[in-house]
Protein backbone atom coordinates (compact mmCIF):
# COMPACT_ATOMS: atom_id res chain seq x y z
CA UNK A 1 0.00 0.00 0.00
CA UNK A 2 3.11 2.98 0.69
CA UNK A 3 4.33 1.45 -2.59
CA UNK A 4 1.18 2.68 -4.60
CA UNK A 5 1.18 5.63 -2.68
CA UNK A 6 4.69 6.96 -3.61
CA UNK A 7 3.88 5.59 -6.95
CA UNK A 8 0.59 8.03 -7.32
CA UNK A 9 2.53 10.85 -5.97
CA UNK A 10 5.32 10.78 -8.36
CA UNK A 11 2.63 10.39 -10.87
CA UNK A 12 0.11 12.64 -9.85
CA UNK A 13 3.43 15.12 -9.50
CA UNK A 14 4.27 14.38 -13.05
CA UNK A 15 0.62 14.92 -14.42
CA UNK A 16 0.84 18.49 -12.68
CA UNK A 17 4.19 19.65 -14.36
CA UNK A 18 3.43 17.82 -17.91
CA UNK A 19 0.19 19.74 -18.15
CA UNK A 20 1.68 23.42 -16.77
CA UNK A 21 4.54 22.86 -19.51
CA UNK A 22 2.31 21.39 -22.61
CA UNK A 23 -1.12 22.48 -22.42
CA UNK A 24 0.14 26.25 -23.19
CA UNK A 25 1.08 24.82 -26.40
CA UNK A 26 -1.47 22.84 -27.57
CA UNK A 27 -4.04 24.21 -30.01
CA UNK A 28 -6.75 21.98 -28.46
CA UNK A 29 -6.39 23.46 -25.04
CA UNK A 30 -6.36 27.07 -26.32
CA UNK A 31 -9.73 26.42 -28.48
CA UNK A 32 -11.03 24.62 -25.31
CA UNK A 33 -10.30 27.41 -22.45
CA UNK A 34 -11.36 30.07 -25.10
CA UNK A 35 -14.96 29.11 -24.70
CA UNK A 36 -14.78 27.90 -21.35
CA UNK A 37 -12.49 31.12 -19.56
CA UNK A 38 -9.91 30.43 -16.57
CA UNK A 39 -11.39 27.68 -14.59
CA UNK A 40 -9.82 26.17 -10.78
CA UNK A 41 -9.77 22.53 -9.91
CA UNK A 42 -8.74 20.47 -7.11
CA UNK A 43 -7.73 17.19 -6.72
CA UNK A 44 -7.93 14.72 -4.17
CA UNK A 45 -6.11 11.54 -5.36
CA UNK A 46 -6.07 8.42 -2.86
CA UNK A 47 -5.99 10.97 -0.01
CA UNK A 48 -3.46 13.45 -1.87
CA UNK A 49 -4.10 16.93 -2.15
CA UNK A 50 -3.30 19.28 -5.51
CA UNK A 51 -4.72 21.71 -7.81
CA UNK A 52 -4.58 23.44 -10.76
CA UNK A 53 -5.23 26.64 -12.55
CA UNK A 54 -6.55 26.81 -16.38
CA UNK A 55 -6.22 29.75 -17.79
CA UNK A 56 -5.88 31.07 -21.38
CA UNK A 57 -1.56 31.35 -21.58
CA UNK A 58 -1.04 29.00 -18.80
CA UNK A 59 -1.77 26.49 -16.31
CA UNK A 60 -0.11 26.79 -12.62
CA UNK A 61 -0.56 24.05 -10.14
CA UNK A 62 0.28 23.68 -6.34
CA UNK A 63 1.26 20.15 -5.01
CA UNK A 64 -0.28 19.00 -1.80
CA UNK A 65 -2.42 22.04 -1.36
CA UNK A 66 -6.35 23.08 -1.11
CA UNK A 67 -8.01 25.18 -3.08
CA UNK A 68 -10.79 27.39 -1.45
CA UNK A 69 -13.90 27.31 -3.41
CA UNK A 70 -12.50 25.40 -7.03
CA UNK A 71 -14.88 25.62 -9.52
CA UNK A 72 -14.45 21.81 -9.94
CA UNK A 73 -13.52 19.46 -7.12
CA UNK A 74 -12.24 15.25 -8.06
CA UNK A 75 -11.97 12.63 -5.99
CA UNK A 76 -10.35 9.64 -6.84
CA UNK A 77 -10.12 6.63 -4.11
CA UNK A 78 -9.17 3.17 -5.86
CA UNK A 79 -5.31 3.47 -6.01
CA UNK A 80 -5.57 0.89 -9.21
CA UNK A 81 -7.65 2.74 -11.14
CA UNK A 82 -5.66 6.39 -9.82
CA UNK A 83 -1.99 4.49 -11.41
CA UNK A 84 -3.56 3.63 -14.76
CA UNK A 85 -5.38 7.20 -14.88
CA UNK A 86 -2.38 9.15 -13.75
CA UNK A 87 -0.25 6.96 -16.85
CA UNK A 88 -2.87 7.93 -19.17
CA UNK A 89 -3.57 4.20 -20.25
CA UNK A 90 -6.84 3.64 -22.29
CA UNK A 91 -9.72 1.83 -20.32
CA UNK A 92 -13.69 1.66 -21.05
CA UNK A 93 -15.68 3.90 -18.33
CA UNK A 94 -19.35 4.71 -18.24
CA UNK A 95 -20.91 7.64 -16.45
CA UNK A 96 -22.88 7.35 -13.16
CA UNK A 97 -25.86 8.75 -11.77
CA UNK A 98 -25.97 12.50 -10.31
CA UNK A 99 -26.67 12.80 -6.30
CA UNK A 100 -26.54 15.80 -3.94
CA UNK A 101 -24.47 17.92 -6.55
CA UNK A 102 -21.90 15.22 -7.43
CA UNK A 103 -21.50 13.42 -10.61
CA UNK A 104 -20.14 10.29 -10.91
CA UNK A 105 -17.88 8.39 -13.49
CA UNK A 106 -17.39 4.59 -13.23
CA UNK A 107 -14.89 2.33 -15.01
CA UNK A 108 -16.37 -0.28 -17.03
CA UNK A 109 -14.86 -3.68 -16.38
CA UNK A 110 -16.54 -6.17 -17.26
CA UNK A 111 -20.50 -6.87 -19.35
CA UNK A 112 -23.17 -9.00 -18.48
CA UNK A 113 -26.64 -10.20 -19.95
CA UNK A 114 -29.32 -9.55 -17.26
CA UNK A 115 -33.16 -10.01 -17.72
CA UNK A 116 -35.92 -7.52 -17.80
CA UNK A 117 -39.75 -7.33 -17.77
CA UNK A 118 -38.93 -6.45 -21.54
CA UNK A 119 -36.57 -8.87 -22.56
CA UNK A 120 -32.63 -9.02 -21.97
CA UNK A 121 -29.93 -6.16 -22.16
CA UNK A 122 -26.36 -6.23 -21.67
CA UNK A 123 -25.59 -4.11 -18.87
CA UNK A 124 -21.98 -3.08 -17.86
CA UNK A 125 -20.18 -3.99 -14.52
CA UNK A 126 -18.79 -0.64 -12.97
CA UNK A 127 -16.65 -0.28 -10.04
CA UNK A 128 -15.71 3.45 -8.91
CA UNK A 129 -13.34 5.87 -10.93
CA UNK A 130 -14.08 9.43 -10.03
CA UNK A 131 -16.24 11.55 -8.38
CA UNK A 132 -16.48 15.18 -9.33
CA UNK A 133 -18.54 18.42 -7.61
CA UNK A 134 -19.36 21.52 -9.57
CA UNK A 135 -19.34 24.97 -8.75
CA UNK A 136 -23.30 25.35 -9.49
CA UNK A 137 -23.20 29.30 -9.85
CA UNK A 138 -20.75 28.48 -12.65
CA UNK A 139 -23.48 26.48 -14.36
CA UNK A 140 -20.81 24.12 -15.93
CA UNK A 141 -21.54 20.40 -18.01
CA UNK A 142 -20.28 17.59 -16.83
CA UNK A 143 -18.36 17.40 -20.29
CA UNK A 144 -16.12 19.99 -18.95
CA UNK A 145 -13.76 17.79 -17.86
CA UNK A 146 -13.02 16.26 -21.32
CA UNK A 147 -11.50 20.19 -21.81
CA UNK A 148 -9.16 18.83 -18.91
CA UNK A 149 -5.89 17.50 -20.75
CA UNK A 150 -5.14 14.54 -18.63
CA UNK A 151 -9.18 13.38 -19.05
CA UNK A 152 -9.06 14.63 -22.85
CA UNK A 153 -6.16 12.31 -23.42
CA UNK A 154 -8.24 8.69 -22.48
CA UNK A 155 -11.62 10.06 -24.38
CA UNK A 156 -10.65 10.91 -27.47
CA UNK A 157 -7.67 7.75 -27.29
CA UNK A 158 -11.21 5.84 -27.13
CA UNK A 159 -12.65 7.72 -29.85
CA UNK A 160 -11.33 6.23 -33.54
CA UNK A 161 -10.47 7.52 -36.58
CA UNK A 162 -12.99 5.39 -38.57
CA UNK A 163 -15.77 7.07 -36.49
CA UNK A 164 -17.66 9.51 -38.92
CA UNK A 165 -20.91 11.58 -38.69
CA UNK A 166 -22.72 13.86 -40.65
CA UNK A 167 -25.54 15.84 -40.07
CA UNK A 168 -27.99 15.99 -43.59
CA UNK A 169 -29.92 19.46 -43.72
CA UNK A 170 -34.07 19.12 -44.44
CA UNK A 171 -34.18 22.07 -46.18
CA UNK A 172 -36.71 22.23 -49.17
CA UNK A 173 -34.56 25.21 -50.55
CA UNK A 174 -31.97 22.32 -51.18
CA UNK A 175 -34.34 21.07 -54.00
CA UNK A 176 -34.52 17.48 -54.54
CA UNK A 177 -32.08 15.21 -56.51
CA UNK A 178 -33.81 12.23 -58.37
CA UNK A 179 -37.17 13.60 -57.72
CA UNK A 180 -36.41 12.83 -53.80
CA UNK A 181 -35.47 15.14 -51.28
CA UNK A 182 -31.82 14.72 -49.91
CA UNK A 183 -32.19 12.98 -46.66
CA UNK A 184 -34.58 10.48 -48.27
CA UNK A 185 -32.04 9.84 -51.25
CA UNK A 186 -29.13 9.13 -48.92
CA UNK A 187 -31.25 7.24 -46.36
CA UNK A 188 -33.35 4.98 -49.23
CA UNK A 189 -29.30 3.96 -50.73
CA UNK A 190 -28.24 2.40 -47.32
CA UNK A 191 -31.50 1.32 -46.43
CA UNK A 192 -31.58 -0.85 -50.05
CA UNK A 193 -28.56 -2.43 -49.35
CA UNK A 194 -29.05 -2.93 -45.62
CA UNK A 195 -28.47 -6.59 -44.52
CA UNK A 196 -30.71 -6.06 -41.24
CA UNK A 197 -32.63 -3.15 -39.58
CA UNK A 198 -32.99 -2.18 -36.19
CA UNK A 199 -35.33 0.75 -34.99
CA UNK A 200 -35.36 1.91 -31.07
CA UNK A 201 -38.65 2.39 -30.14
CA UNK A 202 -38.23 5.70 -28.53
CA UNK A 203 -35.48 8.16 -28.75
CA UNK A 204 -33.58 8.14 -25.44
CA UNK A 205 -32.45 11.96 -25.45
CA UNK A 206 -36.63 13.14 -25.90
CA UNK A 207 -37.25 10.77 -23.50
CA UNK A 208 -35.11 12.10 -20.29
CA UNK A 209 -35.41 15.62 -21.23
CA UNK A 210 -39.47 15.09 -22.05
CA UNK A 211 -39.73 16.82 -25.03
CA UNK A 212 -42.37 18.78 -25.37
CA UNK A 213 -41.91 20.10 -29.07
CA UNK A 214 -41.11 16.57 -30.63
CA UNK A 215 -42.13 12.98 -30.83
CA UNK A 216 -40.48 11.36 -28.22
CA UNK A 217 -40.91 7.54 -30.28
CA UNK A 218 -38.98 8.69 -33.33
CA UNK A 219 -36.23 6.43 -32.08
CA UNK A 220 -32.79 5.99 -33.78
CA UNK A 221 -31.93 3.26 -36.24
CA UNK A 222 -29.24 0.78 -36.73
CA UNK A 223 -28.45 -0.89 -39.36
CA UNK A 224 -25.48 -3.62 -41.04
CA UNK A 225 -24.67 -7.16 -39.96
CA UNK A 226 -23.30 -6.01 -36.56
CA UNK A 227 -27.25 -5.29 -35.53
CA UNK A 228 -27.46 -9.30 -35.98
CA UNK A 229 -25.64 -9.09 -32.84
CA UNK A 230 -28.28 -7.03 -30.62
CA UNK A 231 -29.31 -9.09 -27.23
CA UNK A 232 -32.76 -11.09 -28.78
CA UNK A 233 -35.49 -9.68 -27.55
CA UNK A 234 -33.35 -6.32 -27.26
CA UNK A 235 -34.74 -3.92 -25.03
CA UNK A 236 -36.73 -1.24 -26.79
CA UNK A 237 -36.14 -2.20 -30.00
CA UNK A 238 -36.82 -4.19 -32.96
CA UNK A 239 -36.17 -5.20 -36.68
CA UNK A 240 -37.69 -3.56 -38.83
CA UNK A 241 -38.10 -4.35 -43.10
CA UNK A 242 -36.89 -1.61 -45.43
CA UNK A 243 -40.35 -0.44 -45.84
CA UNK A 244 -41.27 0.37 -42.38
CA UNK A 245 -37.48 2.09 -41.97
CA UNK A 246 -37.91 4.37 -45.03
CA UNK A 247 -41.40 5.59 -43.58
CA UNK A 248 -39.79 6.14 -40.18
CA UNK A 249 -37.47 8.79 -42.34
CA UNK A 250 -40.35 10.24 -43.48
CA UNK A 251 -41.92 10.70 -40.40
CA UNK A 252 -38.78 11.91 -38.67
CA UNK A 253 -38.38 14.66 -41.48
CA UNK A 254 -42.16 15.48 -41.18
CA UNK A 255 -41.37 16.11 -37.60
CA UNK A 256 -38.59 18.40 -37.86
CA UNK A 257 -35.89 16.50 -37.39
CA UNK A 258 -32.56 16.85 -38.62
CA UNK A 259 -31.01 13.47 -39.72
CA UNK A 260 -27.46 12.59 -38.49
CA UNK A 261 -25.55 9.72 -40.18
CA UNK A 262 -22.33 8.05 -39.27
CA UNK A 263 -20.39 5.15 -37.76
CA UNK A 264 -19.83 6.09 -33.60
CA UNK A 265 -17.81 2.54 -32.52
CA UNK A 266 -19.14 3.95 -28.88
CA UNK A 267 -22.64 3.81 -30.03
CA UNK A 268 -22.10 -0.18 -30.95
CA UNK A 269 -20.49 -1.00 -27.70
CA UNK A 270 -22.79 0.55 -25.85
CA UNK A 271 -25.75 -1.99 -26.76
CA UNK A 272 -22.78 -4.53 -25.84
CA UNK A 273 -22.58 -5.22 -29.76
CA UNK A 274 -18.38 -5.40 -31.06
CA UNK A 275 -18.55 -3.02 -34.16
CA UNK A 276 -16.86 -4.68 -36.89
CA UNK A 277 -17.19 -1.70 -39.61
CA UNK A 278 -20.94 -3.18 -40.17
CA UNK A 279 -22.74 -0.93 -37.58
CA UNK A 280 -24.32 2.71 -39.66
CA UNK A 281 -26.22 4.59 -36.77
CA UNK A 282 -28.90 7.09 -37.92
CA UNK A 283 -30.12 9.41 -35.31
CA UNK A 284 -33.29 11.96 -35.84
CA UNK A 285 -32.21 15.48 -33.69
CA UNK A 286 -33.93 18.46 -32.40
CA UNK A 287 -32.39 21.21 -31.11
CA UNK A 288 -33.99 20.82 -27.39
CA UNK A 289 -32.64 17.53 -26.98
CA UNK A 290 -30.00 16.08 -28.86
CA UNK A 291 -26.78 14.69 -26.90
CA UNK A 292 -24.74 15.33 -29.95
CA UNK A 293 -25.36 18.80 -29.34
CA UNK A 294 -24.63 18.94 -26.01
CA UNK A 295 -21.26 17.34 -26.35
CA UNK A 296 -20.55 19.81 -29.44
CA UNK A 297 -21.12 22.44 -26.73
CA UNK A 298 -19.43 21.53 -23.91
CA UNK A 299 -17.08 19.16 -24.68
CA UNK A 300 -14.10 19.42 -25.79
CA UNK A 301 -12.75 20.39 -29.86
CA UNK A 302 -10.79 17.41 -29.29
CA UNK A 303 -13.82 15.29 -28.81
CA UNK A 304 -15.97 16.32 -32.12
CA UNK A 305 -14.00 16.16 -34.19
CA UNK A 306 -16.16 13.02 -36.06
CA UNK A 307 -18.90 15.38 -36.29
CA UNK A 308 -18.14 16.74 -40.46
CA UNK A 309 -20.42 19.13 -42.67
CA UNK A 310 -21.70 17.90 -45.67
CA UNK A 311 -19.39 18.79 -48.16
CA UNK A 312 -20.77 21.53 -50.43
CA UNK A 313 -23.64 23.07 -47.99
CA UNK A 314 -22.79 27.01 -48.01
CA UNK A 315 -25.38 29.02 -45.48
CA UNK A 316 -24.99 32.43 -45.30
CA UNK A 317 -26.74 35.72 -43.57
CA UNK A 318 -28.11 38.28 -45.22
CA UNK A 319 -27.09 41.49 -42.68
CA UNK A 320 -29.31 44.07 -44.33
CA UNK A 321 -32.53 41.47 -43.49
CA UNK A 322 -30.95 40.40 -40.12
CA UNK A 323 -32.60 42.31 -37.35
CA UNK A 324 -30.28 40.56 -34.61
CA UNK A 325 -33.49 38.78 -33.07
CA UNK A 326 -31.19 36.00 -31.90
CA UNK A 327 -33.56 32.99 -32.89
CA UNK A 328 -31.23 31.32 -34.55
CA UNK A 329 -28.81 31.57 -31.84
CA UNK A 330 -31.82 29.59 -29.82
CA UNK A 331 -31.92 26.71 -32.35
CA UNK A 332 -28.36 25.95 -33.08
CA UNK A 333 -26.84 23.44 -30.86
CA UNK A 334 -23.15 23.73 -32.42
CA UNK A 335 -22.06 27.27 -31.37
CA UNK A 336 -22.21 27.61 -35.05
CA UNK A 337 -24.16 31.43 -34.91
CA UNK A 338 -23.20 34.68 -33.38
CA UNK A 339 -23.98 37.85 -32.86
CA UNK A 340 -21.49 40.51 -33.78
CA UNK A 341 -22.55 44.21 -33.96
CA UNK A 342 -26.17 43.06 -33.93
CA UNK A 343 -25.93 40.76 -36.62
CA UNK A 344 -25.76 37.06 -36.74
CA UNK A 345 -22.43 35.68 -38.17
CA UNK A 346 -21.99 32.00 -39.24
CA UNK A 347 -19.29 30.44 -37.07
CA UNK A 348 -17.92 28.79 -40.35
CA UNK A 349 -15.13 26.56 -37.98
CA UNK A 350 -18.55 25.25 -35.74
CA UNK A 351 -21.20 25.36 -38.23
CA UNK A 352 -22.36 21.68 -39.65
CA UNK A 353 -25.12 22.81 -42.02
CA UNK A 354 -27.83 21.42 -40.17
CA UNK A 355 -29.87 24.40 -41.80
CA UNK A 356 -32.15 25.43 -38.33
CA UNK A 357 -31.04 28.76 -38.55
CA UNK A 358 -32.57 29.23 -42.05
CA UNK A 359 -36.08 27.72 -41.05
CA UNK A 360 -36.44 29.55 -37.88
CA UNK A 361 -35.68 32.49 -39.13
CA UNK A 362 -38.41 35.15 -38.99
CA UNK A 363 -37.10 37.10 -41.93
CA UNK A 364 -35.63 35.35 -44.05
CA UNK A 365 -32.41 36.44 -43.66
CA UNK A 366 -30.51 33.30 -43.54
CA UNK A 367 -30.04 30.76 -46.38
CA UNK A 368 -28.51 27.00 -46.81
CA UNK A 369 -27.80 26.00 -50.64
CA UNK A 370 -25.51 23.21 -51.67
CA UNK A 371 -23.11 24.49 -54.22
CA UNK A 372 -23.79 20.68 -56.53
CA UNK A 373 -26.13 18.18 -56.07
CA UNK A 374 -23.05 15.83 -56.78
CA UNK A 375 -22.18 16.01 -53.29
CA UNK A 376 -24.95 14.18 -52.16
CA UNK A 377 -23.00 11.36 -53.80
CA UNK A 378 -19.98 12.01 -52.38
CA UNK A 379 -21.47 12.58 -48.95
CA UNK A 380 -22.92 8.48 -49.72
CA UNK A 381 -18.92 7.51 -50.67
CA UNK A 382 -17.69 9.05 -47.92
CA UNK A 383 -19.97 7.35 -45.56
CA UNK A 384 -19.18 4.04 -47.39
CA UNK A 385 -15.88 4.27 -46.66
CA UNK A 386 -16.12 4.48 -43.00
CA UNK A 387 -18.73 1.53 -42.48
CA UNK A 388 -20.75 -1.59 -44.95
CA UNK A 389 -23.87 -2.01 -44.11
CA UNK A 390 -24.85 -5.00 -46.41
Amino acid sequence: MVEKKVEIESLFKKMLKDTEENAPKDAIYQEDIKTTGTFTVQWKICGILGYQIFEQDKVSYKFGEKLEKPDISLVIRDSEIAITFLKGEIFEFDYGPAYGGNFKINQTIGWKEIEKETGKKNARINKPFVTARFNKEKEYHPFILSKIPVFRKIVTQRVSENDFGAFIPINKALGTYDSQIIPLKVFKHFIDKASNIVKMNDCPCRTYHECKDHNRNLGCMHMGNDTLNFPSPHFRSKVISKEEALEHVRLCIEDGLIPLLGRAMDEAEGFGVPDTGHFLSMCFCCPCCCIDGTIIQNASKGLTTMFKRMDGITVKVDEDLCVGCEECLEVCVFNGMEMIDNKAVVNQDNCLGCGRCETTCPNEAITITITDLSYVDKLIKDLEAHVEVS
